[in-house]
């Protein structure tokens, strides 16, 4: 089995046994409306700040709380793209939730061909892998021709540790081995979440970096 039919494996049997646990969405705790809130809130206007058209969602999910965001403007839309890897998830996003100006596509983000789009929205996902996958990821988001990279950050003085695909730790982007600059902007998600063994991850953030100034070095 390749890197990318175990990276669908693994994630199908996430989704088949709820195994992130959530009543509201499948996609885990952190996508349902309370936890998503601040994010739905400041989400429409830090795409407007930067001049954003269209958006890849990736992974998206089962597109629970995005169906509440208003992407656009008065007088334009942006256009939206979702990617995930499991083709259930997908088939059902077709289903309910496809519109003008909204498609959603099978796809792996870490090494398949992504549509081009202004800005790469990647919540929850880079810390559910391993640091070589990440590495592929960042350079296909790279390969895509994204100018922006809006991805899950943990603000907090944190060390960074290696996972095995589909587990969890939280991740501090500016620290090693990843080194990204400082974010061009923040939306603190203000995460009320805490696990019994780690503590509490009030620090939870979503970072927007210019995609050409994520430098991934040989320490990485």
């Amino acid at each position: 089995m390749d890197g990318s039919q175990d990276r669908a494996a693994r994630f199908q049997r996430i989704f088949e046994e709820n195994a992130w646990g959530n009543s509201e969405s499948g996609s885990g705790e952190g996508s349902n409306l309370t936890r998503t809130a601040v994010v739905r809130a400041a989400l429409p206007g830090l795409l407007a700040r930067h001049g954003v058209r269209s958006l890849l969602d990736a992974p998206c999910g089962d597109f629970y709380w995005m169906k509440e965001v208003e992407l656009g403007g008065v007088d334009y839309d942006i256009d939206y793209i979702g990617v995930d890897i499991v083709p259930e998830i997908i088939a059902r996003d077709i289903e309910l939730y496809s519109a003008p100006h909204r498609r959603f596509l099978l796809g792996d983000l870490v090494d398949g061909t992504l549509p081009a789009a202004d800005l790469i929205l990647c919540r929850d996902c880079l810390v559910h892998l391993p640091y070589d996958e990440t590495r592929k990821a960042l350079e296909n988001f790279k390969r895509s021709g994204a100018t922006w990279l809006l991805t899950t950050t943990f603000t907090g003085s944190r060390e960074n540790h290696d996972i095995a695909i589909g587990d969890w730790r939280a991740i501090n982007l500016e620290r090693p081995p990843y080194n990204f600059p400082e974010p061009v902007d923040v939306i603190n998600e203000e995460s009320d979440e805490v696990d019994e063994e780690l503590g509490a991850f009030p620090d939870k953030s979503l970072g927007l970096w210019r995609l050409a100034d994520v430098l991934l070095t040989s320490d990485f």
